[in-house]
């Protein structure tokens, strides 16, 4: 799309003043106050009519009133502009917002046009033709000198815009300034721990008010546990009664089936023991006991037993043998090879293609003159076509040595890039081998586990020396230690015996059986019967219990009627006071009822932090990769290669490769104009994303801080865009696009 004419026919100073442009440069050329600015409102105000956005009212800015004509009652204007098939005429009288946009290849008239009305009740024909808001098209297409003659302040404003666009596709609109009121918004909420905030007076509230009615829980509590413990302690008392008499009469019979069995065991002989095998048995044990005393005294000279762990030393021998590799792999740095050799491929590269181009050229020029000097038959000047075949000659060789070096670093590379895998692979095998020994020996990291296996290794190497040492004497003993063992068997049989033969298993049973049969205890039969006759008069009926003894069921029935006589008084104190407590409960509702509400309020804030933050890293990793390549390529052109790309990391340090230093160098650390050139670089790469229309580019005094150098590079990229128009107060343009035979149209005011 071009602008053709700029009909400026009564706006700020001018008067039916008719700009006429071309395609490609532009420049418009005046003094400082000479109307230059003047010429770029009007461009906006024509498109755009100085509106904001808003569909609810018409909304003007400051630069409505300030571009008043200074000497006519008049407001208004025109552009005729083409879209390369179809020309289009856009009038407007500013005064009333009315506009006229007629196609005048066949009369359309596109004036009502809803897509003028998308953004704002003024019309704005540039979203008819541009598709695309006004802020937008003054972020992009109109580009000034914005930035500060501070180059910190430069690069950070440079790197906020940055940051702008790649969120909200406007370099001026922060959102990360809405981000942060919502995150102030949720701060005033405030938590439970920050008693100044809402949220946290709240609580502080709720807590005043517990610590009161805790008082008064505690006493309806206390209350209804204790009528629930009186009635327990009642129930609890009449089944210990019915227990005690349960007891007794399991007593009673127990004390009977004694008797009884006391009394058939009198009846009985038994004529078969012999106090001979008991004497016997009691000595050989007494013996046994003897021997095995010793027999401990003689295993525990033997030493103690030493272990050791075979597989340290084959662990630590890995561990070692895997640290050295590691550390030879480390002293080749295939990584730097390749990136030196890779940088001296691409050079190589573009000096082959050089030579091939000035191979082509040469030839066809030395052909040229061969085929003239016969056209015009003056063959005496076929000579000259001699020069360009030596030097083509001469060019060939050159491009051979250079193929053939291209050829040569390609294989380096192929072989770098095979080593620097098989470095990876053996990395890779090494790190499963660490893990392997970390989880073996419980280790956290490489260093711990270089101490476990030197001191296991440590370890191994003493119980190694103490074994050998406690071998020497150990023989000695096991010649006594087999006598021994010898002899406890030989008893240990004949106590054996003795015991199957009363159909016993150890001493102690023995014993028994000899006691149990040396008489009948006649003062125990007396005591049955008279526990008998005292239970018998009490008549006890009910059923058996048989789980607790007597004493035990006498003392829990003591303590239960002193525990009743204790409930009964603290039921009588606890009666009263529960009027306060439905005053606070109520209170408390209210306060937790209101803290839900700010929670949930709360809870909708944070959710939608976490999905703004989202939002903004998505956007800015969709957005971010094509600006940076956009940036990177207008910028290897405008600085004639030094910076070839722009780095944008993820906290959005902004670095520029320097070709020259072979470094990345950080934004802060530039020159004004190179950052002024990077801030053209950045608007130039927002027009190719925002939009594929071609529209024209609007650049007011920004080359102001380029040098001569920069202004050349950067013109040479300007002159590909479809239209530019460049208003400067110095003639340095002018003088520039002259000496090196740039097209443009120049325009003085």
């Amino acid at each position: 799309m071009v602008f053709k004419e700029l009909g400026i026919l009564s706006f700020g100073k001018f008067e039916n003043e008719i700009i006429e442009l071309d395609e490609g440069i532009n420049l418009i050329s005046g003094k400082n106050e000479g109307g230059k600015s003047t010429i770029v409102n009007f461009i906006d105000g024509i498109f755009y009519g100085f509106s904001r956005d808003s569909l609810a009212k018409k909304v003007r800015d400051d630069i409505f009133e300030k571009s008043r004509p200074w000497n006519s009652n008049f407001y208004r204007g025109y552009i005729v502009l083409s879209d390369g098939k179809e020309s289009f005429r856009i009038s407007r009288d500013f005064n009333s917002d009315e506009i006229s946009i007629i196609n005048t290849n066949h009369g359309e008239d596109l004036s009502k046009d809803e897509r003028n009305y998308l953004y704002s009740r003024i019309p704005q024909p540039g979203v008819l033709f541009f598709e695309i808001s006004r802020k937008i098209y003054r972020s992009s297409f109109f580009i000034s000198q914005r930035l500060s003659q501070v180059e910190d302040d430069a690069a950070e404003d440079l790197k906020n815009k940055i940051d702008n666009f790649s969120v909200s596709q406007d370099e001026n609109i922060d959102l990360t300034k809405v981000l942060d009121k919502m995150k102030d918004d949720l701060y005033d909420l405030g938590s439970k721990r920050r008693k100044t905030s809402e949220i946290g007076r709240i609580y502080a509230e709720l807590d005043k008010i517990t610590t009161e009615k805790l008082n008064f829980i505690k006493v309806r509590e206390n209350y209804e546990k204790t009528a629930e413990d009186f009635k327990a302690s009642r129930e609890k008392l009449k089944t210990l009664e019915d227990n005690l008499r349960g007891r007794k009469l399991f007593e009673l019979e127990t004390l009977k089936k004694k008797l009884r069995e006391i009394e058939e065991e009198k009846s009985k002989e038994d004529e078969s023991l012999v106090f001979s095998d008991l004497e016997r048995a009691i000595e050989i044990n007494k013996t046994t006991g003897i021997y095995l005393s010793k027999l401990d005294d003689l295993i525990s000279q033997e030493g103690n037993s030493y272990e050791i762990d075979d597989y340290v030393e084959q662990d630590y021998k890995r561990f070692r043998d895997i640290k050295e590799e590691i550390s030879i792999l480390n002293e080749n740095n295939f990584s730097k090879e390749i990136e030196i050799i890779s940088g001296d491929i691409k050079n190589i590269e573009k000096t082959v293609l050089k030579c091939f181009l000035k191979i082509l050229f040469s030839t066809i020029g030395g052909i040229g003159i061969v085929f003239l000097s016969i056209y015009f038959k003056k063959y005496f000047l076929i000579i000259f076509s001699l020069l360009f075949f030596l030097y083509s000659y001469f060019r060939i060789m050159k491009f051979r040595e250079n193929k053939d070096l291209l050829n040569r670093l390609r294989s380096k590379l192929m072989d770098f890039k095979k080593k620097s895998m098989e470095k990876t692979i053996k990395k890779r095998g090494f790190d499963k081998d660490f893990a392997e020994l970390l989880e073996k020996y419980d280790a956290r990291d490489i260093r711990s586990l270089s101490e476990i296996l030197e001191e296991k290794r440590e370890l191994n190497l003493k119980n190694i020396f103490k074994k050998e040492y406690n071998e020497s004497w150990k023989e000695k003993n096991n010649l006594e230690i087999e006598k021994t063992k010898e002899k406890i068997t030989n008893f240990e049989g004949e106590l054996s015996k003795i015991f199957e033969k009363y159909s016993v298993k150890n001493i102690k049973e023995l014993k028994s059986l000899f006691y149990n049969y040396a008489g009948f205890d006649d003062k125990r039969a007396s005591e049955y019967k008279y526990r008998i006759e005292e239970l018998e008069k009490e008549n006890l009926s009910g059923e058996m219990y048989s789980q607790e003894s007597l004493e035990l069921i006498s003392k829990n029935i003591k303590e239960t009627i002193m525990e009743i006589s204790n409930l009964e008084g603290i039921l009588n104190t606890l009666e009263e006071s529960m009027e306060k407590l439905r005053t606070l409960e109520e209170k408390s509702f209210e306060l937790k009822d209101k803290l839900k509400k700010l929670e949930y309020k709360r809870s909708l804030i944070e959710l939608s932090i976490e999905k703004f933050e989202e939002f903004i890293k998505l956007k800015r990793r969709d957005t971010l990769p094509i600006l940076r390549n956009n940036i990177s390529k207008y910028l290897e052109k405008m600085t004639n290669f030094k910076y070839s790309e722009i780095l944008i990391d993820d906290r959005f340090k902004i670095k520029v490769y320097d070709k020259f230093v072979d470094s990345y160098v950080d934004l802060h650390n530039l020159s004004l104009g190179t950052i002024d050139q990077i801030y053209l670089a950045f608007r130039l790469s927002i027009s190719k994303i925002i939009t594929d229309k071609k529209i024209p580019l609007v650049l007011d005094s920004h080359f102001d801080s380029y040098d001569d150098d920069r202004l050349k590079n950067t013109l040479d990229v300007l002159r590909d865009e479809e239209q530019v128009l460049i208003f400067s107060s110095s003639s340095r343009e002018r003088e520039i696009l002259d000496k090196y035979n740039l097209t443009y149209k120049f325009i003085k005011l």
